[in-house]
């Protein structure tokens, strides 16, 4: 019998050492607690409704990433607009490719950049199209609302250009001249594929 009151005694105290612990180490960690929560939020709200757009809005210039996501965000609970990313960073290779469209290779011209030329090098541009059951529209009434949304958020919008309207590409130029990001880059001013803006 007094030995069972031992045992129960002890593992009162044990239990209750344990859970003083569990206190302090929370108490300790109340910030990292706290923000758990918001980590959670803040990734929810970081992605869009599409994944596909969410991979190749993660290939853009750090500058632009969060701005390009809120303009996809705000475009569907704004405007009732689901848009995709289509096109993102695109390497000097791939410029080159689509420049030769319509010039020395089959189709029409889809762009006068060539490579170097494109904020699309720098990862500072990206082209959309609203997806409605499933299927790209290309030619859409709402591009007018998309353009003037993508504006308001900072963006240069291609359906305002002269010459060849480019009614789904949105950038952001930094102030800075196509030319002037090409030399940063051939200069190696840059981490990894993205030029320092600063």
């Amino acid at each position: 019998m007094n030995r069972n009151l031992i045992s129960s005694t002890t593992f009162k105290i044990l239990i209750t050492t344990v859970f003083i612990i569990i206190i302090i180490i929370a108490y300790k960690k109340r910030k990292t607690l706290k923000s758990i929560p918001m980590q959670t939020l803040n990734f929810i709200k970081e992605k869009t409704w599409d994944i596909v757009s969410d991979r190749r809005i993660d290939t853009l210039h750090p500058h632009i990433r969060s701005k390009t996501k809120e303009f996809i965000i705000k475009a569907e609970k704004e405007l009732g607009i689901k848009l995709r990313v289509t096109s993102a960073l695109r390497t000097w290779e791939e410029q080159t490719r689509l420049y030769n469209k319509g010039r020395s290779s089959p189709g029409r011209i889809v762009t006068n950049a060539k490579a170097g030329e494109s904020y699309h090098n720098y990862g500072l541009a990206f082209d959309v199209v609203e997806i409605k059951n499933g299927k790209a529209i290309w030619d859409n009434p709402n591009w007018q609302k998309i353009g003037e949304l993508g504006k308001s958020l900072g963006f240069e919008w291609g359906g305002d250009w002269v010459g060849l309207v480019d009614k789904p590409h949105f950038q952001m130029r930094f102030g800075k001249h196509h030319a002037e990001l090409a030399q940063l880059y051939k200069s190696g001013q840059r981490q990894g594929r993205f030029v320092n803006l600063s």
